[in-house]
């Protein structure tokens, strides 16, 4: 969404409010104005403007009486007041007040301009900085090491990462599709590091193990004493992430009744806080992204097709790992690189027997899973050349070698194929048993959220009834 600074302009001359309105909608400006004191002060309680153009002397309040007001307002607009004095006096009391500046009339427009645009940039860096250190205390803020590197040797992968440079350059909705463990949440930090916005930190929520009662709390934040337990306003996510990046992992598993709010808040741009009637406005670009096919939720209903439509501007699909298998030397090497570097071993290595077993395993955890076994093998290992020992989880399992089709085949010879769906349940299910019956560690190993399991084993009941 392109972004407009929004101006509040106070005065009661009512040809001087036609001009400066006219003159400065036509630069860019979002513009409104208020004829007096009293006006501006509801119009504020009701609407984020970024700029006030205040003037000094008005019947009714005076523009300091209004300037004393607005900065007692919850995270107040920049005021920027006009006076006819000359003298340094009024000024250098506003200035005392909180005004970030004034202007002597009559002001040129250029002069309105450029005071306007860095009294807005100030305000948006404070808003940040807020909105940053509140996500930072929640983990929301990512910063992983090589969280801007995409691995890859792959035909497939170049393609994607050549789409997505693109895509970085623009500021539109992404939406990024694929297994778990794909790598979603890398290509997202990877658009975001190369777009307009890198330069501040990607926040980031995932959508599946959020309960849904916090939901529009921890998006859209809160005022004290909205709710029982609300002892202290709070930002949202989506005030925090203002002028970044925001991505919303796991999208699918987004309850309806915020559906509705992501989508009001994507096509306005304006979000109120729990508890408030203030409009406030955000400048976010949002990259989301599910394991899920959401044109199949949209069909069953339990994904609006406005809000589809509304993310899958640019859509991108993250290919499993099985499909790119050219891909496997090369991370190897960068997680052994990166668990060297950790685990303070520079001579860790891989042994041949280990890089073949690795190479030629099929990974339905994807990367994750690929880096996962290579962080707990070098965490292991006694010697720092890691034997195909220690790998023996994956000895049991096919392999992409020549004869493993035909294992596979005389294996299943008496046995129907099975769809996509009923291999899926049938591993959720091993999973679950092996681990006892523990759903949330049974969630960690298949690389999905506890909420998305729960659904899954939901339906599951479902079905067998």
């Amino acid at each position: 969404m392109t972004r407009k600074i929004s101006v509040l302009l106070v005065d009661d001359d009512p040809l001087l409010r036609r001009l400066v309105t006219e003159q400065l909608s036509r630069s860019g400006f979002e513009m409104a104005a208020a004829v007096s004191g009293e006006e501006a002060i509801e119009a504020l309680q009701a609407t984020d403007y970024d700029v006030v153009l205040l003037d000094m002397r008005m019947t009714g309040m005076t523009g300091l009486d209004a300037l004393r007001e607005i900065r007692r307002l919850d995270d107040p607009p920049e005021v920027i007041m006009l006076t006819a004095d000359t003298s340094l006096g009024t000024g250098i009391e506003a200035m005392r007040l909180g005004a970030y500046d004034y202007l002597t009339k009559p002001a040129t427009l250029d002069e309105m301009e450029a005071v306007i645009r860095k009294a807005d940039e100030k305000r948006r860096l404070v808003r940040q900085n807020a909105g940053l250190r509140a996500a930072a205390t929640r983990g929301t803020s990512s910063g992983e090491e090589g969280a801007h590197t995409l691995v890859h040797a792959s035909e497939a992968m170049r393609g994607l990462v050549s789409i997505a440079e693109s895509a970085a350059r623009l500021d539109s909705t992404v939406i990024l599709t694929g297994e778990s463990g794909t790598g979603k949440d890398v290509l997202a930090r990877f658009i975001h590091s190369r777009s307009a916005r890198g330069d501040s930190p990607l926040i980031t929520i995932n959508c599946g193990a959020l309960p849904e009662a916090l939901f529009e709390s921890e998006f859209f934040g809160h005022e004290k004493g909205a709710f029982t337990g609300a002892t202290a306003m709070k930002r949202g996510l989506i005030e925090a992430a203002d002028g970044s990046t925001l991505f919303l992992d796991e999208i699918g598993d987004l309850p309806a009744p915020m559906q509705v709010k992501l989508l009001h808040f994507l096509e306005q741009g304006r979000f109120r806080r729990v508890g408030s009637t203030r409009d406030r406005a955000s400048d976010v670009r949002i990259i989301a992204a599910t394991n899920r096919r959401l044109a199949e939720d949209v069909q069953q209903g339990r994904f609006r097709i406005d809000l589809f439509y509304r993310l899958n501007v640019i859509s991108l699909h993250v290919p499993p790992l099985r499909d790119r298998r050219e891909d496997i030397p090369a991370l190897l090497d960068h997680f052994l690189a990166l668990y060297r570097e950790r685990f303070q071993r520079p001579a860790l290595t891989l042994s041949e027997a280990a890089r073949r077993l690795l190479e030629s395993s099929d990974w339905p955890g994807n990367v994750r899973e690929l880096r996962n076994t290579i962080e707990r093998a070098a965490a292991l290992s006694e010697t720092d050349e890691i034997e195909a020992a220690q790998f023996a989880q994956l000895a049991g399992r096919e392999t992409t070698t020549a004869a493993a089709p035909v294992r596979a085949r005389e294996a299943d010879a008496d046995v129907p194929t099975r769809t996509l769906e009923e291999l899926e349940r049938q591993h959720i299910l091993r999973v679950l048993e092996e681990t006892g019956g523990n759903r949330e560690r049974a969630a960690i190993i298949l690389g999905i959220s506890a909420r998305t399991l729960y659904r899954k084993l939901r339906e599951y009941e479902e079905d067998g009834k």
